[in-house]
């Protein structure tokens, strides 16, 4: 039986990396919550880590744009897009091959893609958290971007579907569960560049409250006109909210014009866990 040791949301923006200046204090908060998150996982020592993150018309197009993806095989390519590096890193397979296996049990029909190339929704956050990029991953894209996009109740439904699996690991896998993604922002858009925090400091409470059901309750529609069209990169959070039933401690907020997105990183922790 596997464990879940650790879960998180962080947005990915490749601007972290791209458009980092050191002189400017919140991006220094925004880098050092991501050190926080880099020294935790080291010491956590985890076998894998479940990535769930979004698609930027980089590794799919409209001949065939799956609604949920799960990257299987040996390993996966960066795409060295947006400023972020390319990086080769390992796939933990069997992990990927169950989740595939027994999502179709629980009414899932996920897509599935061999060896993929993942953008910067994925590399960007891994490459703050994990440089080395050893530990194998679970690559999960979740469509927030392509009409249509399916209701936030449905990457809930992800998020237990990922908890089932861990628990039913033949092995005492450790298993760290990473949501990127968000908050507000405009891309290719004449609001390009805005950033709502209102909207990113409500979703962050109801984050830290553990209010999974009002979060799920949102309509995506809602969530483009008032946080912009990369907003519902959310779904990415709540689908480590759902798998842990997590609470969480927000590291760092910040709303940064240079990176033309409202920044947070938070650690999401189960009710019973102190």
């Amino acid at each position: 039986m596997g464990v879940l040791v650790a879960g998180y949301g962080v947005s990915h923006t490749a601007m972290m990396i791209r458009k980092y200046r050191p002189e400017d204090p919140a991006q220094v908060r925004v880098h050092q919550a991501f050190g926080r998150l880099r020294d935790e996982i080291a010491r956590l020592a985890p076998d894998l880590i479940v990535v769930v993150g979004s698609e930027h018309l980089n590794s799919f197009g409209y001949d065939a744009f799956p609604q949920i993806c799960v990257g299987i095989g040996d390993a996966c390519t960066g795409w060295g897009d947006g400023g972020v590096a390319a990086a080769r890193l390992p796939l933990a397979g069997g992990f990927a091959a169950q989740l595939l296996e027994d999502g179709l049990e629980a009414g899932f029909d996920l897509a599935f893609s061999a060896n993929p190339r993942i953008d910067h929704a994925f590399m960007a956050p891994l490459t703050l958290i994990r440089p080395q990029m050893d530990i194998p991953v679970v690559p999960v894209f979740q469509n927030s971007s392509t009409e249509p996009l399916p209701p936030l109740w449905r990457s809930a439904e992800l998020g237990e579907l990922v908890r089932d699996v861990v628990h039913r690991r033949p092995n005492a896998e450790r298993v760290v569960l990473l949501g990127t993604g968000g908050l507000s922002h405009w891309v290719a858009t004449p609001k390009m560049g805005a950033v709502n925090t209102d909207f990113d400091r409500r979703f962050l409470g109801l984050v830290q409250a553990g209010d999974l059901d009002s979060l799920v309750a949102m309509k995506t529609a809602d969530v483009v006109a008032e946080a912009g069209n990369g907003a519902p990169e959310i779904r990415n959070w709540i689908t480590v909210m759902a798998a842990q039933r997590s609470l969480a401690h927000v590291l760092a907020y910040e709303s940064v014009p240079d990176w033309a997105t409202g920044i947070a990183v938070a650690r999401l922790f189960p009710r019973d866990q102190p």
